[in-house]
C-alpha cells in the first residue's frame, strides 16, 4: 500500500504562486477559485517573512468524510481525499466541518475566463477537469498524474511528494522533520510542514 502526502518546506517557499497557478490550469479550476492559496505569516522578531501553501490537507482522519450526509466523501488509491460530483448535494456540510475550511464551491456557474467570447484556445475536457458548479471540489493531490507515475502539478522547489507508507531515506528524514498543521483538529493531515521560524503544529490557518 501507499500513503501519499506533501512536505512543504516552508524555509524554502518564497511566494511566487507558482504551485498555484499550476494547480489552476492543470485542473482548469473556475475563475475565482483556488485549490492551494499562498498564506503569508510574518514573525516581527526574527525579521522572516513566512509564504506556504495551503490547501486540502488530505487527512487520515477527514472530519469532512464523516458529516457528508450523501456518502460522496471517499479516499483514493493512496488516501487521497477525493469527491463523487455525481453523489454531492452541495450542502457544505464538508465545508463547515473542515478545520482548514478547504472545500469550494463554484455557485456562479463560470467556467471560463472569456466570457461568452470564443477563447484563444479551446481545450476539451478531461476526466479531471469536469464539474458540476454548486459541488465540492478541491486538491486531488493529483491523482491522475500520480497513479501514471508522475508529480502533482504543483511539485517545484519548495515541495516534495512522499508515501508515508514507503519513505525512500531521503524522504523519511523530511517526514521526520515535518509537522501536520492545527495538530490539534485530530484529522492526522497528509501535507505537513518544515519551518524554523514557525510552529506549523499550533497553527489553525484556513483557506477560505
Amino acid at each position: 500500500m501507499s500513503s501519499y502526502g506533501i512536505i512543504v518546506n516552508i524555509d524554502k517557499c518564497v511566494g511566487c504562486h507558482a504551485c498555484a497557478i499550476a494547480c489552476k490550469e492543470e485542473n482548469q479550476v473556475a475563475p475565482g477559485i483556488f485549490y492551494e492559496k499562498i498564506q503569508r505569516l510574518e514573525d516581527a522578531k526574527a525579521n522572516v517573512i513566512n509564504y506556504f501553501r495551503a490547501s486540502c490537507q488530505h487527512c487520515d482522519n477527514p472530519a469532512c468524510m464523516k458529516v457528508c450526509p450523501a456518502k460522496a466523501i471517499h479516499k483514493g488509491p493512496h488516501g487521497e481525499v477525493l469527491v463523487d460530483q455525481q453523489k454531492c448535494i452541495g450542502c457544505k456540510m464538508c465545508a463547515n466541518a473542515c478545520p482548514y475550511d478547504v472545500p469550494v464551491f463554484n455557485t456562479e456557474g463560470r467556467t471560463s475566463y472569456f466570457g461568452d467570447k470564443q477563447p484563444l484556445v479551446v481545450r476539451p475536457a478531461k476526466p479531471h477537469t469536469e464539474r458540476t458548479p454548486g459541488k465540492a471540489e478541491h486538491c486531488t493531490l493529483c491523482v491522475h498524474r500520480t497513479e501514471r507515475g508522475l508529480l502533482p502539478a504543483c511539485g517545484i522547489h519548495a515541495m516534495t511528494l512522499v508515501d508515508y507508507d514507503n519513505p525512500t531515506p531521503e524522504t523519511a528524514k523530511l517526514i521526520e522533520a515535518a509537522r501536520p498543521m492545527n495538530e490539534a483538529a485530530g484529522t492526522h493531515p497528509k501535507i505537513r510542514y518544515i519551518a524554523r521560524h514557525m510552529d506549523a503544529a499550533k497553527m489553525a490557518v484556513k483557506l477560505g
